[in-house]
């Protein structure tokens, strides 16, 4: 939902599963967003003017940090382009050597 001080509340999305963080486009046309807990996970945004709805990437099978209590991060780097979060947590480490003194 957006709220328009001359039209009051405006419904920019009508399909989605669990949005993940909102982040608007530089020259603020946009919001980019993710749409999380659906069996095609992807970044879509939404254009402010006309609610036109785009896809900009499928995020299937990427693996993303997440945690119980929020969702896992995205947003807009300067430029505009998507940033997310990657979980590599303890699988990407081959070897560990201690160096005792």
């Amino acid at each position: 939902m957006l709220f328009d001080f001359n039209v009051t509340w405006r419904r920019l999305i009508a399909h989605a599963g669990m949005i993940g963080y909102a982040s608007w486009s530089e020259d603020r046309a946009y919001v980019y967003f993710d749409d999380l807990l659906t069996e095609d996970p992807a970044y879509f945004r939404v254009r402010i003017g006309d609610s036109k709805f785009d896809r900009i990437a499928s995020l299937k099978g990427a693996r993303r940090w997440n945690s119980l209590i929020e969702p896992p991060f995205s947003g807009l780097a300067p430029g505009g382009m998507p940033l997310f979060t990657r979980d590599l947590s303890t699988q990407e480490i081959y070897a560990l050597d201690w160096q005792l003194p």
